[in-house]
């Protein structure tokens, strides 16, 4: 077997003599770059430990969860909603200050060691952001927004991007920064003359972590360091390292399946397989793959859903998972680690035979210790549901400790209404972690969430976010979202409840499958169960298929 070099391990090997060295004690730019291409990191409970935050433009109006709030009110003109489900995320800021005679909004303020690791905005280029660290009177990066976010004064793609790629309209484009900005003692950002939607996604280290803050100085010297990872990030057939178990040309009757075994300790680096059958479409719903590891059942998701395709016949390209539509070749990049044993199953839970052209895994040695986790993933459907109550949809709730990592959502819009008056995704993320109450990531809409902005039905592929088909938000029909968490996953070491309000202005039905991905221990316990009875469910192609 072909033993495969990963360029993870090739920029390790190339930096070990810069100033890079001390990366496993020092939280920098230059660490945080190369963690963000580390596929094994997201297998571990972090080390240093942080949690996960976000300083969002969400309506402070939400303040208590009270299912009151989603009642249907028949109202003129916009309905903006109360209470727990107000959604005037825009304009809304920590405080306002006096800043040497400019009048400041405070978007973010955090005290202590962390760093910001993602930042998403709508196209906004009025006035200044200024980034203040450690206590400087003098910014660190003072730009114009749109300079800073999504444009290329600041760095260059994919780190800095704007969603669609599509150039039609482009105010109407979401706008996202990845590049990592770490600072040891606080963070302040403000924006004079301005304000919009903004989330800034950023890790709070544990005090006394090491932190180097973040310059100008350094970003230019990291130059060649970030054009390596945004090599790594875009690669189009990633180099994984291992050695290749593979099977070919399996047809599978209804209700058959297969299974790979592997045994050791060991990590899948990646899993592949390659699909062929008269109908694709509905073959990508009711072709399930579960995954056992040790012994336990972690994974259970149709094949599309596990590559962020759904049942569309698209492509995909992101750094996690990959779709190829004129091949029938999907992929999964997410390390899998286990102990003893690994089996992946595929099953047939269709009416028509499936071909397996190609069914592999490239498995790699692994040193399991204290810190290790298992990849887990669900998957559900919710068919034909009402929107005219808002409420919060439950993606998945996770009892123990681990780290989340993606979301995949598929989804079929029924609403007809002329004027691009179909947006179904209003609804704000709300993460609660370790027992939260109230949310300690609080959004400002779906497709925020997602990377995007105002119902852009465009197709896109990032390292981070995808939609790889979109027509559903702007009329009815079909949409794919999937966000792939890098250096903004979500550790927790007690639950985490994920959450996604449901709410379509015009309150017309749909259908709704959302997948979650997430590494946790052993113990961990998740309250998704399988569902056969959805998977051989016939597919939406049309929205006489969801009121059917």
């Amino acid at each position: 077997m072909e033993k495969k070099n990963d360029l993870k391990s090739l920029l390790i090997i190339l930096l070990a003599s810069s100033c890079i060295a001390s990366a496993a004690s020092e939280v920098s730019l230059n660490s945080l770059l190369i963690e963000m291409v580390d596929r094994s990191e997201l297998t571990r409970q972090c080390s240093p430990q942080y949690v996960a935050k976000a300083a969002t433009s969400y309506d402070r109006a939400s303040k208590v969860n009270n299912p009151a709030d989603g009642l249907y009110i028949e109202k003129k003109g916009r309905d903006w909603g109360k209470g727990w489900f107000a959604n005037r995320d825009f304009k809304q800021f920590v405080r306002v200050e006096e800043n040497n005679g400019r009048t400041e909004n405070v978007l973010m303020d955090d005290q202590g060691p962390g760093a910001i690791v993602r930042w998403w905005a709508t196209a906004n280029n009025d006035g200044i952001i200024r980034i203040y660290l450690d206590g400087a009177e003098t910014p660190v990066i003072e730009m114009k927004p749109a300079e800073l976010v999504g444009g290329d004064k600041l760095t260059f793609y994919p780190f800095s991007f704007k969603a669609s790629d599509d150039k039609t309209n482009p105010d109407w484009r979401g706008h996202d920064l990845y590049l990592p900005i770490p600072y040891q003692k606080s963070c302040k950002v403000t924006w004079e003359g301005g304000g919009s939607y903004y989330q800034i996604g950023y890790r709070k280290y544990a005090a006394g972590t090491k932190v180097r803050t973040f310059t100008m100085a350094q970003l230019k010297d990291a130059e060649g360091l970030m054009k390596q990872v945004a090599a790594t990030l875009t690669e189009k057939n990633p180099k994984v390292s291992g050695e290749v178990v593979s099977r070919s040309d399996i047809t599978l009757a209804p209700e058959q399946s297969t299974t790979l075994t592997l045994e050791g300790e060991k990590a899948i680096t990646r899993f592949l397989l390659q699909l062929k059958a008269d109908d694709y479409k509905q073959a990508l719903r009711s072709t399930v793959v579960s995954m056992n590891f040790d012994g336990k059942q972690t994974a259970w998701i149709p094949v599309g859903s596990l590559v962020g395709v759904g049942y569309s016949d698209e492509m995909n390209d992101t750094f996690y998972v990959k779709a190829d539509n004129k091949t029938g070749t999907l992929a999964s990049y997410y390390m899998m680690p286990f102990q003893k044993l690994a089996e992946l199953t595929i099953t047939n839970y269709g009416s028509q035979p499936v071909t397996l052209k190609r069914l592999e895994a490239t498995v790699d040695s692994y040193k399991w210790d204290d810190r290790s986790l298992y990849f887990n993933a669900t998957w559900f459907e919710l068919r034909n549901i009402s929107t005219v109550n808002r409420s919060d949809l439950n993606y998945v709730t996770v009892l123990g400790a681990g780290r989340y990592v993606g979301t995949a959502i598929t989804i079929f819009n029924t609403c007809t209404l002329p004027n691009n008056q179909t947006w179904w995704g209003e609804g704000d993320d709300k993460v609660y972690v370790d027992g939260e109450v109230f949310p300690s990531i609080f959004g400002t809409g779906t497709e925020d969430y997602f990377g995007y902005a105002y119902c852009r039905p465009q197709r896109y592929c990032t390292p981070f976010i995808s939609q790889p088909r979109g027509e559903g938000n702007k009329k009815w029909g079909y949409t794919n979202n999937n966000r792939y968490h890098l250096l903004d996953d979500i550790p927790f070491t007690e639950s985490i409840k994920f959450d996604m309000e449901i709410w379509h202005p015009f309150r017309k039905n749909m259908n709704y499958a959302a997948a979650t991905f997430f590494y946790a221990d052993a113990d961990a316990k998740q309250n998704i169960v399988p569902d056969v009875a959805s998977v051989r469910h016939k597919v939406a192609l049309h929205r006489d298929d969801v009121f059917k």
